[in-house]
């Protein structure tokens, strides 16, 4: 399987619509494609009617084509919903048109010639793995998947409402309409839920069957003698780990993960207030003069390589909306050749983000962001409480109670996200997270002759402000959760820019430099920490077969602190992977489908080093 999803081969109808030639079949009714929509999909749903008083909806598509359904929900959607309500559409696609020929498609749709414009500025990139883009205006989230439609399915976190199946037809194209799918839905699916298509072959109605759906037929769209319609049995069906929290969201730390946790809790409506304990943005890691955004591209498809592929994507989206990414390129140094010509050879990202250069990659769409600038964009909506010291945290009922040193109520939430960077461990129930710390230093100052174009990765980097530049960085293990410059870090980021660069190293103005120093937070095993937190010392008791080679079979969810969540020990990615990362946590504590895949969230779950941890025998104490 290549790294990039297939491209659709199209031709195209007489009256402007695409037709796929693998397939021998359109896009979309030429009796018109948006009332096939409303009557096939919409109304085989019982929608809109389905979701009125509901805060929160999901909807999964098989077969996302033009967008064309996602745009038609969408505008019943906002027409219809209850304030302040959410609905999240979750589309698969294996082969994704690019955004011209999805303009072209949408161009036979005037009605919603406005929503078609707002999806076509943010269309995804033709890249594995899932893109979701929001339209909180109408409480909107589109997630497109480009994936095969198993694998797809066996990956996706989240409980759905309704499904509409729109793939091309079973007898032109089986595997979208395997009985296989059909129970991973029904695993998906909300009690109750209810599926549409316009297909009644026979295999889809005894699949769907045996899945557990209750199977009708009803008149079909436009001469077509019959459409499918099918709802799960109440009694069966998915639920949530949690209930979506209401009220006050407290998230501690300022820096950009709380930044973007913040974000991703606004735009969905929340009321969100961020403790930070600074007296000002940028006290910490997220204070530096400037950030890298760039992808990490790993040779292998693993769950961390694929989460790296989906936050930068998501990081762009972010950073380009909030107008405070300077997109000037990043150029990659690669010195394995053969990593070179693999990722070559075969892209993961397309040539508008990814092109071979002499020293090893550039990153067209990559740059750079102003950390303090950045952090500022992302906190509008929320309310930000500074020199807000929070000492410890109380469970009392269903709230939790954040307090200073002297005992005094700082602030109660209905969730908490502790976002705090290097003082991530330094709450009673965050102690025993497993944290390793850096410290790393910068240098800041002016160059002589032409400005440097792009900014360059590679044993450090170097990226341009202003007149001058950045560079470093340093990399001392240390157990300090502060740092302070030093000359000696000085020396050595020099000595990595001229490894790097010669002829820019030497254009540096070495007697006006300025350093800043700073501490890292990260892992044993370099991916984050994101989501709900364990409670260990529960964990360990409820998982203690796991020393025996047992596991807990009962199904019960493993214990945590209800409405406790993490984000952090992003390592030197911080501005690349926070906006992934926090609409993750936003997602889980709102109850809503992920953006990242079942093995990326496994990934990144704080629980992973107490399952280690007891597999050796050895439980982390808590």
């Amino acid at each position: 399987m290549t790294r990039l999803p297939p491209r659709p081969d199209l031709d195209w109808t007489p009256d402007g619509a695409p037709r796929s030639r693998a397939s021998d079949d359109v896009y979309y009714s030429r009796h018109g494609g948006l009332d096939e929509t409303r009557a096939v999909f919409l109304g085989g749903c019982g929608l809109p009617e389905g979701w009125r008083d509901r805060t929160r909806f999901a909807i999964g598509e098989l077969g996302f084509g033009t967008g064309l359904n996602a745009l038609a929900t969408w505008d019943v959607w906002r027409r219809t919903r209850a304030p302040d309500a959410v609905l999240h559409y979750v589309s698969v696609e294996g082969f994704p048109l690019e955004r011209n020929e999805a303009a072209r498609a949408h161009a036979a749709f005037p009605e919603v010639a406005a929503l078609s414009a707002k999806v076509l500025a943010q269309w995804p990139v033709r890249a594995r793995g899932a893109q979701r883009l929001w339209f909180p205006e109408d409480g909107f989230a589109l997630t497109v998947i480009h994936e095969d439609a198993e694998l797809a399915l066996d990956g996706l976190a989240g409980v759905f409402d309704a499904w509409f199946l729109d793939g091309f037809a079973p007898s032109r194209n089986e595997s979208m309409w395997s009985a296989t799918l059909m129970h991973r839905i029904a695993a998906l699916s909300a009690p109750g839920a209810q599926l549409a298509s316009y297909s009644v072959a026979g295999a889809v109605r005894r699949a769907l069957t045996a899945a557990g759906f209750r199977v009708g037929k009803a008149t079909g769209f436009a001469g077509k003698r019959e459409r499918l319609e099918a709802r799960l049995d109440r009694a069966q069906g998915a639920s949530t780990l949690v209930s979506p929290a209401s009220g006050t969201v407290a998230v501690i730390g300022a820096g950009v993960a709380g930044a973007a946790t913040a974000a991703a809790l606004v735009r969905r409506g929340m009321d969100v207030v961020v403790l930070e304990a600074g007296e000002a943005l940028g006290a910490g890691a997220s204070g530096n003069a400037a950030g890298l955004v760039m992808p990490r591209l790993d040779r292998g498809d693993t769950p961390v390589a694929r989460l790296h592929l989906v936050a930068y994507l998501e990081a762009l989206r972010t950073y380009e909306a909030l107008g405070v990414i300077d997109a000037a390129g990043v150029v990659e140094v690669i010195v394995d050749p053969a990593v070179r010509d693999d990722l070559i050879a075969d892209p993961p990202l397309p040539p508008s983000h990814f092109q071979a250069h002499e020293s090893g990659f550039i990153h067209p769409r990559a740059g750079v962001v102003r950390p303090v600038a950045t952090v500022e964009a992302l906190l509008r909506g929320a309310r930000v409480r500074f020199g807000a010291k929070v000492a410890r945290l109380s469970r009392e009922g269903d709230r939790w109670v954040l307090l200073d040193a002297d005992g005094d109520v700082i602030e109660t939430a209905s969730a908490v996200v502790i976002a705090g960077g290097a003082a991530l461990a330094r709450f009673d129930e965050t102690r025993w997270l497993p944290l390793e710390y850096s410290r790393g230093q910068t240098e800041t100052g002016l160059l002589d002759g032409a400005p440097l174009p792009h900014a360059l990765s590679g044993d450090g980097y170097v990226a341009p402000l202003d007149d001058g530049v950045v560079f470093g960085a340093t990399f001392d293990r240390t157990d300090a959760l502060s740092a302070i410059p030093d000359a000696d870090s000085r020396v050595r980021n020099l000595e990595k820019l001229a490894r790097l660069s010669p002829s820019l190293a030497a254009r540096v103005r070495v007697d006006a430099l300025t350093s800043r120093a700073g501490v890292r937070a990260a892992t044993a095993d370099r991916g984050p920490l994101v989501g709900l937190l364990p409670d260990a010392a529960a964990f360990n008791v409820r998982h203690a077969g796991l020393m025996h080679g047992r596991v807990d079979a009962s199904g019960a969810p493993s214990p945590v602190h209800e409405g406790l969540y993490v984000l952090g020990a992003l390592g030197s990615r911080g501005f690349t992977l926070a906006p992934l990362l926090g609409e993750t946590v936003a997602a889980q504590i709102c109850g809503e489908p992920q953006v990242l895949d079942r093995a990326a969230l496994d990934a990144v779950n704080p629980a992973r080093y107490l399952v280690r941890a007891l597999k050796r025998g050895k439980p982390i104490p808590a």
